[in-house]
C-alpha cells in the first residue's frame, strides 16, 4: 500500500500558521536538524510516492526537518528541498564548538570545498555540531544558517560564569548582530555560562535561554559563599543611594500580584523569598517575578524554625524548595532567608548561598497597617538597608506605594539583594 499524504494537508498547516500570525520565516526558526536512518531515502516533489524523486539520501547525511505529520517530513538537504519519510530520519543531538580560525569559515550543502557556499561563519563564533561527514568535515547550525564546515577550524570552547548587569536585561540575539532577529531577555542579575565574546558579543546559556547578548550587559559574578549578611554596601560619595526591598513567605495568588504592579509602575526592583509549599501552587507568579527582573530567594518548604530541626531536616526543607523554583523558572535561587532569622552554624553548613537577614523590620506581620509600615522606613532606613516585609499581607500592599515614592523622593534606588551586598 503506497504512504500519501495529500498537498493540501500541508497547504493547510501553512494557511493555519498564517492565521495565528506566524511567518514563513518564524516557521523556518522551528526547524530542526535531523539524520538520515535509512538508505536510500528518496526526497519527493510532493507528499506522494507518486510524485518526482528529486534525488536520494544516504545513511548518515544530515537534513533540516521543518514540517512534519506523521508520515511526511519536509526537509532540506543536500541542495534539495522535497518531503521524505518521516520514518527515515531521526533528530540529531548537537555540542557546542567554537570557530577557531581568524578569517572565519565557509559553510557547504555537502562536505567538499567544491560544493556550493551556503554562508560564512566568523572567528570565535559558536555553532552548533551535530555530526561529522569522511574527509575531516562537521556539520552545524548557526542561526538559520547549516552546512558542511572543515572541522580543524572547530574547537571546544571555554565556558566561563558571568551575570547580566543591565538593569533591564539583556537582549537576546539569534546571531552576533544588532540587525538579527530578537528571541528573548535574560533578566537582570542571572547568572549565566558565556561561551564565547566576538566584537562586543558573548554567546551565553542561562537554562533554557541562549543566544548573543552584548558583553558590555555582562560582569563577572561576585561569590558572596554562604555568609551572613543583614546590611548591604554603602555606596561611594556622590553615587546614588541604594535599598534593598525584600517579601517573605509568598508568592501569594492575589498580594503579590498587586506587588509586582506598584514596582513595575515605579520601576523599582525587590527580592522575594518564597516559601516553597506556595511556590508549587503558583508558579506563573513565580516565572512573572522573575521575568519581571526581581531576584528570588529561598525561605524554606515549610516555614519551620530551623534551629530546632536535624541537618537532615534542614536540608530537605531548602533543597525542596530550591528544586520548586528550578523547576517554575529553569533557575536556582541565589539567597536564602531562614524562618524568624533564626540560622546557626549548623543551618549554613548546608548551605551554598547567602543567609539574609534585614535591617530595617516593618513589623507588617504584626500591625497589619499600611500606615505604619511607612513610619518605620522613615525612621530607620540609610543607604545600604535590607527592608523587611511580607507578600501575604493586603496591608503590606496597600502601604507600598507610599513607602516607595518616600524612598525614592529622599534619593534612593530600589535594588536586589545581590546587588546592595557588592
Amino acid at each position: 500500500m503506497k504512504k500519501f499524504l495529500s498537498i493540501s494537508a500541508f497547504l493547510a498547516t501553512f494557511i493555519c500558521l498564517l492565521l495565528t500570525g506566524v511567518t514563513e520565516a518564524q516557521a523556518s526558526e522551528a526547524a530542526s536538524i535531523h539524520q538520515v536512518i535509512e538508505t536510500p531515502l528518496p526526497i519527493y516533489l510532493d507528499a506522494s510516492e507518486e510524485s518526482s524523486v528529486l534525488g536520494y539520501l544516504t545513511q548518515g547525511d544530515f537534513v533540516s526537518a521543518e514540517i512534519s505529520q506523521s508520515e511526511w517530513t519536509y526537509i532540506h538537504a543536500n541542495g534539495f528541498t522535497g518531503y521524505v519519510f518521516s520514518s527515515g530520519i531521526t533528530k540529531a543531538q548537537s555540542t557546542k564548538y567554537l570557530v577557531n580560525k581568524k578569517e572565519g569559515t565557509y559553510l557547504y550543502t555537502y562536505p567538499s570545498p567544491t560544493a556550493q557556499k551556503n554562508g560564512t561563519v566568523f572567528d570565535k563564533s559558536i555553532v552548533n555540531v551535530y555530526g561529522t561527514a569522511p574527509g575531516g568535515w562537521s556539520y552545524v547550525q548557526y542561526g538559520h544558517q547549516v552546512g558542511y564546515v572543515a572541522s580543524n577550524s572547530l574547537k571546544l570552547p571555554t565556558v566561563t560564569k558571568k551575570r547580566v548587569n543591565a538593569v533591564k536585561g539583556a537582549q537576546i540575539h539569534l546571531t552576533a548582530s544588532p540587525s538579527s532577529e530578537e528571541i528573548g531577555t535574560i533578566t537582570h542579575q542571572t547568572v549565566v555560562e558565556q561561551y564565547t565574546s566576538i566584537a562586543g558579543w558573548a554567546y551565553v546559556e542561562a537554562g533554557e535561554q541562549k543566544g548573543y547578548v552584548k558583553a558590555s550587559e555582562l560582569t563577572d559574578p561576585v561569590s558572596l559563599g554562604n555568609k551572613t549578611y543583614n546590611q548591604g554596601v554603602a555606596v561611594a560619595n556622590g553615587q546614588v543611594k541604594r535599598v534593598a526591598l525584600t517579601f517573605d513567605d509568598g508568592p501569594d495568588a492575589k498580594v503579590t500580584l498587586q506587588i509586582l504592579a506598584i514596582l513595575k509602575k515605579y520601576e523599582a526592583k525587590a527580592t522575594f523569598f518564597m516559601v516553597g509549599r506556595n511556590v508549587s501552587k503558583n508558579q506563573a507568579i513565580v516565572k512573572q517575578i522573575y521575568e519581571e527582573g526581581h531576584e528570588i530567594g529561598n525561605h524554606t518548604w515549610n516555614h519551620p524554625k530551623l534551629t530546632s530541626l536535624s541537618k537532615a531536616n534542614v536540608k530537605q526543607e531548602i533543597d525542596n524548595t530550591s528544586n520548586a523554583i528550578y523547576k517554575a523558572i529553569g533557575q536556582n535561587p541565589t539567597v536564602f532567608r531562614p524562618p524568624y532569622g533564626a540560622t546557626s552554624n549548623q543551618v549554613r553548613s548546608v548551605l551554598s548561598m547567602p543567609t539574609i537577614l534585614w535591617s530595617v523590620d516593618t513589623l507588617d506581620w504584626k500591625h497589619r497597617n499600611a500606615a505604619k509600615i511607612l513610619s518605620y522606613v522613615k525612621t530607620s532606613a540609610k543607604d545600604g538597608s535590607i527592608i523587611l516585609m511580607h507578600d501575604i499581607h493586603q496591608s503590606t500592599a496597600n502601604g507600598l506605594e507610599n513607602v516607595i515614592l518616600y524612598l525614592q523622593k529622599q534619593g534612593y534606588e530600589l535594588v536586589t539583594v545581590s546587588e546592595i551586598l557588592q
